[in-house]
């Protein structure tokens, strides 16, 4: 102690170390905390989808108000950066799907061995209604199994069977060659799919943060977002065109519609 008195620079190196240990020390110990108050009622583990950030990662409001990240457990969807135009698209698709399938929904969420990841979102199983969603991105091929990290055998079988029967069938991104081409009349048909709808684009309005590449008494719209704009400074040239727009069929307010993010997703016919 005398030594340290002496050298008062290494007493404070000390103190230093001492208090970044124990800071780290109550950081973890809040996240546990967290994490298991989170868990001790089965009912939190209750909530609402509030944000669709990928494929594969949303965020969920629980009945405690408590809102966390949540990372699904076994699947892998494209990233929405990869420099690769295709990838990226098909990655947009993956998370338009997820959108359309949990956005606003109650989910149940259960877990495995690992309750949180290093960047402190929940690994989870997502249950909506008594649909796993986990295995229901899989099946309908909007991504792939992911196996770095181990989880419940027998969920990694369920996957993997779900993840084969959609390359089987050719579902979503394993569909070979080019998708499935329908008339916007028939849009309302095939909701929650990749196609690529067929129309004249009849007319082009902007509203609600979008420009809307509309069919006759819009039965379908093309929807370009305004942050996605200067990809497409010519879409004025589409007005009285037939043109085939390419991406995942969705609905809002009953209207079926495509995201349009890359302009391959547009193509005039005549």
């Amino acid at each position: 102690m005398n030594r340290l008195k002496r050298n008062p620079g290494k007493l404070l190196l000390i103190l230093l170390i001492f208090l970044t240990l124990f800071g780290f020390f109550v950081k973890k110990t809040r996240q546990s905390l967290g994490s298991t108050l989170l868990l001790s009622n089965s009912s939190e583990n209750n909530g609402i989808v509030t944000a669709v950030f990928d494929g594969d990662t949303i965020r969920v409001k629980f009945k405690n108000g408590v809102q966390k990240k949540v990372r699904l457990i076994g699947i892998d969807a494209p990233e929405l950066n990869d420099s690769k135009n295709q990838v990226a698209f098909l990655a947009y698709m993956a998370k338009r799907f997820t959108f359309y399938h949990l956005y606003k929904e109650e989910v149940i969420l259960t877990y495995d061995w690992q309750i949180e990841d290093k960047y402190g979102r929940l690994l989870a199983y997502v249950l909506k209604g008594k649909t796993l969603f986990n295995e229901f991105i899989l099946r309908e091929g909007f991504a792939s199994v992911f196996l770095y990290f181990p989880f419940k055998k027998e969920y990694q079988k369920k996957f993997k069977v779900a993840e084969e029967l959609a390359r089987k069938e050719g579902k979503g991104f394993w569909r070979m060659g080019d998708f499935e081409r329908i008339k916007a009349v028939d849009a309302k048909h095939h909701l929650g799919k990749l196609v690529a709808v067929e129309y004249k684009c009849n007319s082009i309005e902007t509203k609600r943060g979008f420009v809307f590449l509309n069919s006759w008494r819009k039965k379908f719209a093309g929807l370009i977002p305004q942050d996605y704009m200067g990809s497409f400074p010519l879409y004025k040239s589409l007005l009285k065109r037939i043109v085939l727009v390419t991406g995942f069929l969705e609905d809002f307010r009953g209207q079926p519609q495509i995201l349009i993010y890359f302009p391959h997703q547009v193509k005039v016919i005549k």
